[in-house]
C-alpha cells in the first residue's frame, strides 16, 4: 500500500523543507496534492510521533520571528508564515509514525507524508535524510482527480462531507468508493455530530 522513497525523487516536496525546520514533526496530508498539481499551498499539517516532540515544535515555532500565532483550538494549534501566508497547523488529537498517520487517513490523494529520519552510515555515523511515505495509487488517483477510499473509514460523516468539499475541486469518487461510504454510514449505529472527524482540517 505504501511506498517509501526519496525526496530527490520527488524534488517539487524540498520547497517544505523550512516547515521540518526545529522540531520531529513531519508533513502529511492535502498539502502535497496542491505541490503536485503546481497550485498554491494554503495550509500545512504538521503531526507528531508523540505529545513531547508536539509542545518542543510549538516552543520552537512560539520564538521563530517569521511566524505568528494564528489560531487555536482543541484539535490544532496554528501559526501563519508572515513572508508565504501559509497556514501551519500543529495537530495535537492523534498521534503515530508517518505510516500509522497515513493509515488513518481516506482518500489516497491525500496519503503523503514528508519527514526527516536519522540514519547511520557503514561508518556508524548518524545523519539525516529526508524521505517520504506515499501510497502507491497516490499519483494514479490525483492524476484521475479520483477520491479513493482503499482501507478504513474511521469518520463516515466526515468523509461524507469531505466527498463534497472535493467534488468543488474537481475530484469525484469512483463507484467502489461510494459503496464503502455507503455501506459504512450504514453500519453506524447512530449519526454522529456533522464534521465529526479526525481532526478539524484534515485535508
Amino acid at each position: 500500500m505504501f511506498v517509501e522513497k526519496s525526496v530527490w525523487d520527488y524534488i517539487k516536496v524540498k520547497q517544505l523543507d523550512e516547515y521540518l525546520d526545529g522540531h520531529n514533526g513531519f508533513i502529511a496530508g492535502g498539502c502535497f496534492k496542491n505541490i503536485f498539481n503546481n497550485e498554491k499551498i494554503k495550509d500545512i499539517d504538521i503531526f507528531f510521533k508523540n505529545n513531547e516532540d508536539r509542545i518542543r515544535a510549538e516552543d520552537y515555532f512560539n520564538g521563530n520571528e517569521n511566524y505568528y500565532d494564528y489560531y487555536k483550538n482543541d484539535k490544532v494549534k496554528a501559526y501563519k508564515h508572515k513572508k508565504y501566508n501559509t497556514t501551519i497547523e500543529l495537530v495535537k488529537t492523534v498521534y503515530g509514525t508517518p505510516k500509522e498517520i497515513l493509515s488513518n487517513f481516506d482518500f489516497t490523494i491525500t496519503k503523503f507524508a514528508y519527514f526527516r529520519e536519522e540514519i547511520k552510515d557503514d561508518n556508524d555515523e548518524e545523519h539525516v535524510e529526508f524521505k517520504i511515505l506515499v501510497h502507491d495509487n497516490f499519483f494514479e488517483h490525483l492524476l484521475l482527480k479520483r477520491t479513493v477510499l482503499d482501507d478504513k473509514i474511521p469518520f463516515p460523516v466526515s468523509t461524507f462531507e469531505r466527498i463534497i468539499r472535493y467534488t468543488n475541486y474537481g475530484f469525484y469518487p469512483c463507484r467502489e468508493t461510494k459503496k464503502k461510504l455507503i455501506q459504512a454510514i450504514y453500519e453506524l449505529p447512530e449519526l454522529p455530530d456533522i464534521s465529526m472527524g479526525l481532526y478539524s482540517g484534515l485535508d
